[in-house]
């Protein structure tokens, strides 16, 4: 597989950086909206690694932020990224004695692709939703 950053050289690119506050998390989907208004899954799919990295990262601590990412292009493919501060929690396997995890497969069910890449001292979950309806 191509890796995401090396097919969007030629696209508009927009990144924000946001206080590591639930607050926030509101005010990175409306970012989201505003410049992906075709794109309504869009919102939710920043929303929950936005959260994750505001509960579960040293995104959520005093002084913490988070950076939301977006690239278009004229065809409509799309592209989010959230970048947090990284911290010493796991990522992203649900089991049966651990709440929460599994929203992570919402975000997968409505992209065509998505990834995590990243340790502890900070990740990026990206993904492509799936091009506008014509």
């Amino acid at each position: 597989m191509i890796p995401p950053q090396a097919r969007w050289d030629a696209a508009d690119r927009w990144h924000r950086t946001f206080p590591g506050t639930k607050e926030q998390v509101r005010e990175a989907r409306r970012f989201v909206r505003a410049h992906l208004p075709h794109h309504p899954d869009a919102e939710l799919i920043t929303s929950e690694p936005a959260a994750n990295a505001v509960e579960h990262t040293r995104t959520g601590e005093p002084g913490g932020t988070f950076i939301a990412l977006i690239r278009s292009r004229l065809d409509g493919t799309a592209y989010l990224a959230i970048e947090d501060q990284g911290g010493p929690a796991e990522f992203g396997v649900p089991t049966p004695e651990r709440e929460g995890g599994r929203e992570i497969h919402l975000v997968a069910a409505l992209t065509t692709v998505w990834g995590a890449k990243g340790d502890a001292t900070g990740r990026t979950v990206w993904a492509e939703p799936p091009p506008p309806a014509p």
